[in-house]
């Protein structure tokens, strides 16, 4: 499960969840563009407010999405935009958590591990 970024404002905490559903209503609120297109320009703060509103929009309420005024009302109260930003950055970083290269890791996590436990198949011709 992809997990959340959370964002603690008052008595409410925000559950911020990039899912493959909160994704697809983020390209679907921005003209069908690609979600790494729109989370690359969201990252490089080329988006502007727009951009922020839409993903967050998309996967607030844990993944499930709220309204783009819901949406709006959680960046105000958290004091604006700059202070919402981090809170997406995590989102985004969990949702893409950059792969595990290390060598003490689990094997199961490592790429190649379904070799290791003995479900890699042969090339053909081989």
């Amino acid at each position: 499960m992809i997990p959340a970024a959370t964002l603690k404002l008052g008595k409410v905490t925000h559950k911020l969840r990039l899912t493959t559903a909160a994704l697809m209503r983020f390209e679907e609120d921005n003209e069908g563009q690609p979600f790494d297109v729109l989370l690359d320009r969201l990252i490089q703060g080329q988006g502007g407010i727009r951009l922020l509103v839409s993903a967050l929009a998309a996967g607030l309420e844990d993944g499930q999405g709220v309204s783009k005024d819901e949406a709006m009302a959680m960046v105000d109260a958290a004091g604006g935009a700059r202070r919402v930003v981090p809170f997406v950055a995590e989102a985004i970083g969990k949702a893409f958590p950059a792969p595990n290269t290390g060598q003490g890791a689990d094997a199961a996590t490592k790429p190649g591990a379904d070799a290791a436990a003995g479900k890699a198949r042969a090339p053909a011709g081989a």
